[in-house]
């Protein structure tokens, strides 16, 4: 199927409007014609543009994924200090929604590998380590026996854990600011 811009547009648009229904009810309790709903179009117009709900669930996660490590690259493009873009890169691929009424449920459909997702998470999470750890490594030379896969890994692990125990994103930014000062530390 050729679409025009303003189909794709529309699919990018229906494609936002699902991951908060989808985290919202998890992958068996949405419907199609709850997307259609929160995206303001008609259920045969959704039929238009995905198949099925797997399909469009697929979709839905590989881009919110794709502007996540989008993010992330920007990020770590910048020419801020190293501990900054780590913050930044931290922040934008495991805390775009701490603090929000979706955050659980979207930490669920993209980990757990719902509905065919196979792979896609672990692709995600293998790009995102590399691009942290090719950061580090540029940043200089490190201290002790540390590998700058290895403060991928750990920083990584702490972002997982705290965006579970904090009650917003500033504190999440904070605790990871803590993080990577230990992490990347003289």
């Amino acid at each position: 199927m050729t679409m025009n811009r303003g189909d794709a547009r529309r699919r990018e648009h229906v494609l936002a409007a699902a991951l908060p229904v989808f985290a919202t009810f998890g992958y068996r309790k949405t419907s199609m014609d709850a997307v259609a709903q929160a995206a303001d179009i008609s259920r045969p117009g959704l039929y238009f543009f995905f198949a099925g709900k797997e399909e469009l669930f697929r979709e839905t996660m590989r881009q919110a994924l794709d502007q996540a490590m989008g993010d992330v690259r920007a990020a770590l493009a910048t020419d801020d200090d190293i501990q900054a873009r780590l913050v930044s890169a931290l922040d934008a691929f495991l805390g775009r929604y701490v603090g929000t009424h979706i955050n659980e449920g979207v930490d669920t459909l993209v980990q757990h590998g719902t509905a065919g997702l196979n792979d896609m998470y672990d692709n995600y999470r293998a790009a995102f380590l590399s691009a942290l750890a090719q950061a580090v490594a540029a940043s200089g030379p490190l201290t002790g026996a540390v590998t700058p896969h290895e403060i991928a890994e750990v920083l990584h692990a702490a972002a997982t854990g705290w965006k579970h125990r904090v009650t917003d994103r500033a504190e999440f930014v904070d605790r990871l600011t803590t993080a990577v000062r230990v992490a990347m530390r003289p």
